[in-house]
């Protein structure tokens, strides 16, 4: 499955770096996409392994928050 987040407060590559592989590790996530210029995250998931909850959970422990 994949899903688009609008993510605010990322202002550099850094920050999408930062992201992306906090993003990676998670057990269940494929494959993530990040764009500190668009300001969204796409991340290609399997839904029996990890909810989009849990990923909007670790987007806000990296500091950044999911508008929509």
């Amino acid at each position: 499955m994949k899903k688009e987040f609008t993510v605010s407060g990322m202002r550099c590559t850094g920050c999408e770096t930062l992201l992306k592989e906090a993003l990676q590790e998670l057990e269940g996530v494929d494959a993530v996409s990040v764009s500190h210029a668009g300001g969204s995250v796409a991340v290609e998931y399997d839904p029996e392994l990890i909810s989009p909850e849990a990923i909007v959970a670790v987007i806000g422990e990296q500091g950044f928050r999911v508008v929509s």
